[in-house]
């Protein structure tokens, strides 16, 4: 019997929820078994049972949405914007460009893009079974800044 981190899954149904209330076009999409199948092939790794449900049952997909990175200022609400990326997304992040293919074996896999140009991608990190830090890796050093404790927690605060 497969156990999934329900939790995982119901933050990010939510935050889909929220997603189309705001944008009612909003079609999102899902990957295939056989896309995480040849995914998880091309990157040598096996992926989480409840990262493969996520992937192939929630339409995140394209989804764009913002969390808490900075502390407010008088002229900047301290949010930052990120588009959820797809299974060509993660092999590009993860096997052609800076940082992916440096911190791939270190655990880290490539989930979203910043939706506003800066370039510096959201890796989560397998830290224990179900849970998944959330990490922005710089392009330009390959620092690494925690964004969120969990995918979870970052799903379930997620700015609209």
């Amino acid at each position: 019997m497969i156990i999934l981190n329900t939790s995982l899954i119901h933050s990010a149904e939510g935050l889909i929820e929220k997603v189309k209330e705001k944008y009612p076009d909003y079609k999102g999409k899902i990957a295939t078994i056989e896309e995480m199948e040849s995914l998880q092939n091309q990157l040598g790794i096996i992926l989480p049972k409840d990262l493969i449900h996520l992937y192939t049952a929630v339409p995140i997909i394209d989804a764009e949405f913002g969390f808490q990175e900075y502390e407010p200022e008088p002229d900047f609400d301290g949010i930052s914007y990120i588009l959820w990326g797809g299974i060509k997304d993660i092999l590009d992040e993860s096997l052609r460009y800076q940082p992916g293919i440096h911190v791939l074996k270190e655990g880290y896999l490539f989930v979203a893009n910043c939706s506003h140009g800066s370039g510096d991608p959201i890796f989560i990190k397998f830290e224990e079974e179900g849970k998944y830090g959330v990490y922005r890796i710089f392009h330009d050093d390959i620092s690494i800044s925690k964004v969120s404790d969990s995918l979870t927690e970052l799903f379930y605060n997620a700015k609209l």
